[in-house]
């Protein structure tokens, strides 16, 4: 019995060791570029990953040599150096700045993006490796914001236990909030949303993601932000998805990732991309032992209008 109590306990002080929180400050190393567009597409952009069968799944935006917007999945691959052989899967309907999710509830995988025929638009699917398997486009947010040259943009979503919520950029220096009961989704948030941070349009410009952190009770916010040596992130946290966020690493010189923090040479800009999630649900969990972030960057140097800059995938991982 005795021995059977230590080992619990061993146990127990192992698993809460393991625990780790946010750190106040942070450290990167990076990768090179990780793979290059295929033939017809000049840039690989708007990341967003899921664990599957314990291999990536990533989708992504894509532009071509002229003036149009695409999307696409990699085919499965098993470790980031693999990336570049993973097949580059067109889709025949554009998800622009995609969003994708197993919702556990109702046991389908949801892919958000923009610029169908509401603000904010999703698709279903039973196999989410089938690029052109989704479902019909359905409404995600109907409504409008003003103050923003584009609207809305940038979507993702994250759920609690009772809720679903949808946060969004606008371009603008404004964050914005929409939420839903969980037993609804997937359908529409509606049209009203409720600004929840509000600054500079450099300071809160675009490609807003929300995770829980897992083993604390917390929730992080990043934010692409502009800056005079490039694009970088700051970060935000919460106790609760429907209050209040704190700054946590907000400037460009110790910022939450950024040229001055990445450890990248190959690229200044650290771009629209999404933390590495320990699962593929709606609850958007991230393990703050092992953070890694699947990034845009572009070389340096380069240049050209927005949609034909030579953005590329890579991935930090934080220094411990």
């Amino acid at each position: 019995m005795l021995s059977n109590a230590l080992l619990i306990l061993a146990s127990a002080a192992s698993l809460a060791s393991a625990q780790c929180s946010l750190p106040s400050t942070y450290s990167w190393t990076s990768t090179n570029a990780l793979a290059n567009p295929k033939s017809g597409w000049v840039a690989l952009k708007d990341f967003t990953h899921v664990p599957y069968n314990g291999q990536h799944l990533v989708y992504a935006t894509t532009h071509d040599p002229g003036s149009s917007w695409g999307s696409m999945n990699f085919g499965l691959f098993s470790d980031w150096s693999n990336m570049s052989a993973a097949s580059q899967n067109g889709m025949t309907g554009s998800t622009v700045a995609p969003t994708i999710l197993y919702f556990a509830p109702k046991s389908i995988w949801v892919l958000a993006f923009q610029w169908g025929a509401t603000a904010f638009s999703y698709k279903t699917s039973s196999d989410p490796t089938n690029a052109n398997g989704w479902s019909a486009t359905q409404p995600l947010f109907s409504g409008t914001i003003s103050g923003s040259s584009t609207g809305a943009i940038d979507q993702t979503l994250i759920g609690d236990s009772t809720n679903m919520y949808l946060f969004f950029a606008g371009d603008n220096g404004k964050i914005y909030r929409a939420s839903m009961p969980i037993g609804n989704f997937p359908g529409n948030f509606g049209t009203t949303s409720t600004v929840i941070l509000s600054d500079t349009t450099n300071n809160l410009f675009e490609a807003v993601q929300v995770y829980t952190v897992a083993g604390q009770n917390q929730y992080l916010m990043i934010v692409e932000s502009i800056g005079a040596n490039g694009r970088y992130f700051r970060s935000f946290t919460a106790t609760s998805l429907s209050g209040s966020w704190t700054p946590q690493a907000t400037s460009e010189s110790a910022p939450f990732a950024g040229k001055a923090n990445s450890g990248a040479t190959w690229t200044n800009d650290i771009s629209h991309g999404d933390l590495i999630r320990n699962n593929s649900d709606q609850t958007m969990t991230i393990d703050p032992c092992n953070l890694q972030l699947l990034y845009q960057g572009r070389a340096t140097g380069s240049g050209g209008t927005y949609g034909q800059l030579p953005y590329r995938p890579a991935v930090l991982t934080l220094k411990r």
